[in-house]
């Protein structure tokens, strides 16, 4: 038990050092810069790569320990957003969960809405 909650607390700090991280190993790596979420959608282009990171964190934080209609919020420079999980459930023998991604770039406000699966390798690859 000790072992398990060992493991689900350095998965907790990955997450929160990804933000700080480059390329490679991440949770940021585990959401593709291409195909849904902040990072491949249009609202996500006007972010620079630092806060792209930051976003991309945050997405796998809220899909991977999230709770459903909780926000996990982001912050980066001027720029900040949060993102809200919807329920797991099961989709082609993988765990999908919907998420919509809100973002401020300065006053403006965007939304997008996505749904992305859990694979064999512990990623969350966007769907939607």
């Amino acid at each position: 038990m000790a072992r398990g909650a060992a493991a689900a607390l350095g998965l907790v700090c990955l997450a929160l050092a990804g933000c700080n991280g480059g390329v490679g190993g991440g949770p940021e790596a585990s959401l593709p810069a291409t195909g849904g979420g902040v990072a491949g959608g249009a609202i996500g282009k006007a972010l620079s790569p630092a806060d792209q990171r930051v976003a991309r964190a945050a997405e796998y934080k809220a899909l991977e320990y999230g709770h459903t209609g909780v926000a996990v919020e982001w912050k980066s420079g001027n720029n900040h957003g949060q993102v809200g999980p919807g329920a797991s459930y099961r989709g082609n023998a993988y765990t999908c969960r919907d998420f919509v991604h809100t973002i401020y770039i300065g006053t403006e406000q965007q939304s997008a809405r996505s749904t992305a699966c859990r694979q064999a390798n512990g990623s969350w690859q966007p769907v939607t």
